[in-house]
């Protein structure tokens, strides 16, 4: 199986992001790659107040989760949209929802992002829950020519949680679509996505922001494709673009025989 990771400078406008997106993919499907991850708020970086009352989506209604719809079936391409704009059930706040879509453009799993950025970084703060609404729920699901590939969803700051992984139980693959400050990415992108595949034993695909965006925002970039020895297979540092590996079952399936870190967990220690 040939996986991608999509990088992008996304703006404030969504066709803008759109006809970017629709390029990105074309580049995936002549690379010949199986599944795609976007990265977070590929279709809009911009203010939040503009997300909550022009951008966001009902679920399975809106222009992009059409326009993702269409393209993994017309490209005949596996699609992980990083995060959409979902409005929640009182329509106050979006949900930042990782939709997946198979090579058909029909809708096989959906995560919404659960741990949230309220941070401060260099006396610059964020705070997501003011306009996102958290998810509840972890999700994997089985992917492939013969659904052997388990995948597990995940969003940017959830990266900082390895509890979450725990509870996805044996997967192939993690996705963490993102938009790292720059200051954090630099810090510790590389590391938290080493850490993941390392202790899960398996592929982490990152997808990346980058560049400088809305309200003096600046994102690390750096998509990258890790192993699960913790090597980083392809990396993308800046610009717009792609990475690609191929996931390899039978090499993980050798690592984790002779190294079986997974088995070895104790939980009770009485």
């Amino acid at each position: 199986m040939k996986i991608g990771s999509i990088q992008m400078n996304s703006s404030d406008s969504v066709q803008e992001n759109l006809l970017l997106t629709e390029s990105l993919l074309i580049e995936a499907c002549s690379q010949k790659v199986d599944m795609v991850l976007l990265p977070e708020n590929f279709a809009f970086m911009g203010y939040p107040k503009q997300l909550v009352n022009e951008i966001m989506e009902d679920y399975q209604d809106g222009p992009i989760q059409s326009f993702l719809s269409k393209q993994s079936k017309q490209l005949g391409l596996s699609i992980i949209a990083g995060s959409i704009p979902i409005k929640n059930a009182a329509g106050s706040k979006s949900l930042a929802r990782s939709i997946a879509y198979n090579d058909q453009g029909n809708e096989i799993a959906y995560y919404d992002k659960i741990h949230l950025f309220d941070v401060e970084v260099n006396g610059k703060a964020y705070n997501e829950s003011a306009s996102i609404e958290a998810g509840r729920d972890v999700i994997n699901f089985m992917t492939g020519s013969e659904l052997n590939v388990k995948v597990g969803l995940s969003i940017c700051y959830d990266v900082r949680f390895p509890e979450l992984y725990r509870q996805l139980g044996e997967i192939d693959i993690i996705t963490v679509p993102a938009a790292f400050t720059y200051e954090t990415g630099q810090a510790h992108w590389h590391t938290l996505l080493a850490s993941r595949a390392i202790e899960n034993l398996c592929y982490v695909v990152g997808s990346a922001q980058w560049g400088e965006h809305y309200g003096n925002r600046k994102t690390y970039g750096h998509s990258m494709i890790v192993d699960p020895w913790g090597e980083i297979k392809d990396e993308l540092p800046v610009g717009n673009g792609l990475v690609v590996s191929e996931i390899d079952l039978d090499h993980l399936a050798e690592i984790r025989s002779k190294f079986p870190a997974l088995s070895h967990r104790r939980i009770n220690y009485d």
